[in-house]
């Protein structure tokens, strides 16, 4: 069986990391994101006739707000990954009240006028400085309602409207994935006999300057 270091430096490569620490599973985290983002719920193509996307949701998650928000956390990024020309808008804010939402941009199969050279791409915002801007010529509006909704049901929802081609993980990226696992379980065992070690240490350590503190008392005793 190869090594953790091995192991690590075989993934490293296939990902094109470089090391800034020499400990491999410092980096076992970072390898796992990015592996992660090639392929999972979220990773899909989305088809040219969708312009951009919008979210629209409360930063805590009162009032059904949470499906939300790991729905931004977890599977946006994986369709951002794949699509990276498509604007992803994410506008946050402490309106509980409101209803989160996401909105989808569609090109209009029909449209008479031709797209604009550029379309409004405003910056997210935590702070309700992105709202969503009205369609333009071209575009329709499709809005899901997120109120409640488990994350894997919104993507359900976008994948559904704007009929996107979900990526299947491919078998080398399945193994990956599994090694890297391997690596963390083995780094978290590393970490706990590490600890251990350390813990006993202390013990011995802490043992040690009873005794000598002992040892002290008794001599000013017999002098």
């Amino acid at each position: 069986m190869r090594s953790l270091g091995e192991r690590f430096n075989k993934l490293r490569a296939k990902v094109d990391i470089s090391p800034t620490i020499d400990d491999p599973r410092s980096h076992c985290s970072r390898l796992n994101q990015i592996i992660s983002l090639r392929c999972g719920p979220g990773a899909a193509i989305l088809p040219p006739e969708v312009t951009r996307i919008h979210m629209d949701f409360a930063t805590s998650f009162k009032n059904g707000h949470m499906g939300a928000k790991k729905f931004w956390r977890e599977n946006l990024p994986r369709l951002k990954y794949h699509n990276p020309s498509v604007p992803m808008i994410v506008n946050r804010h402490s309106r509980n009240n409101k209803k989160p939402t996401i909105s989808i941009y569609l090109r209009k199969p029909d449209a008479s006028t031709p797209a604009p050279a550029t379309r409004s791409q405003p910056s997210s915002s935590r702070n309700n400085m992105s709202k969503a801007t009205p369609p333009d010529a071209d575009e329709k509006i499709v809005t899901v309602d997120m109120t409640e909704k488990h994350s894997s049901h919104i993507l359900e929802y976008v994948l559904a409207e704007t009929r996107a081609v979900p990526i299947k993980p491919t078998k080398e990226e399945i193994r990956e994935l599994q090694e890297l696992d391997a690596m963390a379980r083995q780094a978290e065992v590393d970490r706990a006999r590490m600890r251990s070690l350390r813990e006993e240490k202390k013990r011995e350590e802490d043992m040690l300057k009873r005794a000598r503190a002992a040892g002290g008392v008794a001599e000013e005793e017999d002098s």
